[in-house]
């Protein structure tokens, strides 16, 4: 469904008016009508991340593909009827955002595929490797600075320069072009790299920002918005996620500077047709982007959205929704705790298959996980 930009409309009625039909009326870049050229479509993969980006000519990079316990980007592609892959982007190696790579990598036979080089201890992570090595593609780690072209997209590395060992700021973030128009993809890259990105002096100007981090206030700083300056912003979550995301703060920056937002968790899957001049977006639903917090619970009015986030989740007792609060833990691997209970330490969850120690670790790291 077109979610409808009202000030625009009245803004060219407006000019049309003034100026009657000359051909100097400047309308905006954000249009109503279907255009033709190239495509992003940000799918709904829920508490997870994943891109297609099209061009006319058969060009495909798919940047990210969603959730290790979430099948959902894989019904994407082939409704979409994707036969090949040029480029396959993994931004970094946490498991909502390569956790089907692996099968994409088999599926499509990506031409290259990039990886930020991380080194990254997840059963998830290897199963990915393992593909990529098995492949035919070509396999590249970007750094800064580096440009490569896929049919009519431009692509600029933006970060990281080199590595931190930290799986989120060592995202790789790219600004790509399609004639006019750019679009930049930052992935979990937080604030110490957003102020990096900024400080390089490279062009950061782009009319769609992908927000970082899935609309935390970790990433999306005031700084780095006004110098990317988007007219168009989307963000990817699930509903009534137990991270508050997108965080209020983030929200609040956007509405600041009339940043048309649209979130996955709400509206569904979102499209962004461009003819390399002017953008039309259209949505799968009809929602309107509400802000959760940044103590990680979601402050939704709606009613059912989720169940209370408790301030500690004991992985003996706890149900299968509430272990769905825990990191990177979905239905399926939560049903699978619940079978192979009980645990005397939060490490016993890797003799699951499908949690691995890169897991394990962000529960650790969440801070809120038991085994009393």
């Amino acid at each position: 469904m077109l979610k409808k930009l009202t000030r625009w409309s009245i803004l060219i009625l407006l000019i049309v008016l003034i100026s009657g039909c000359s051909n100097n009326t400047q309308t905006s870049s954000v249009t109503e009508d279907t255009l033709t050229g190239a495509k992003f479509t940000f799918f709904d993969v829920g508490q997870g991340d994943s891109t297609l980006i099209q061009a006319d000519d058969g060009t495909t990079i798919l940047i990210d593909t969603g959730r290790h316990d979430d099948n959902r980007i894989l019904i994407d592609l082939e409704k979409a009827n994707i036969k090949k892959i040029d480029l396959l982007l993994l931004t970094h190696p946490h498991s909502d955002h390569i956790g089907n790579a692996d099968k994409v990598i088999k599926q499509y036979k990506p031409k290259e595929i990039w990886m930020d080089g991380l080194v990254f201890n997840s059963a998830i992570y290897e199963r990915v490797i393992d593909a990529a090595l098995a492949s035919d593609a070509k396999y590249k780690e970007p750094r800064r600075g580096e440009k490569a072209t896929f049919g009519p997209f431009g692509i600029q590395v933006l970060s990281p320069n080199k590595l931190s060992d930290n799986a989120n700021n060592d995202s790789i973030a790219i600004r790509l072009t399609y004639k006019d128009i750019a679009a930049i993809f930052t992935g979990d890259a937080e604030k110490m790299r957003e102020r990096e990105m900024v400080d390089s002096g490279l062009n950061l100007n782009a009319q769609i920002l992908d927000l970082g981090h899935h609309g935390s206030s970790t990433s999306n700083q005031p700084y780095f918005l006004d110098a990317v300056k988007p007219e168009v912003a989307v963000y990817s979550a699930e509903l009534g996620n137990s991270y508050g995301h997108p965080h209020r703060e983030v929200i609040q920056w956007l509405k600041d500077r009339d940043i048309t937002t649209y979130g996955t968790d709400v509206e569904g899957t979102v499209t962004i047709e461009t003819d390399g001049k002017q953008l039309h977006v259209e949505t799968d639903k009809s929602g309107t982007p509400k802000a959760g917090n940044s103590e990680g619970k979601q402050t939704s009015e709606e009613p059912g959205n989720a169940v209370p986030q408790p301030d500690t989740i004991n992985i003996n007792t706890a149900s299968a929704e509430e272990l769905q609060y825990l990191a990177s833990i979905g239905p399926v691997l939560a049903d699978k705790i619940i079978a192979e209970r009980p645990y005397k330490t939060i490490e016993e969850l890797k003799k699951i298959n499908g949690i691995g120690d890169g897991i394990v670790r962000q529960i650790k790291e969440q801070g809120i996980a038991t085994v009393k």
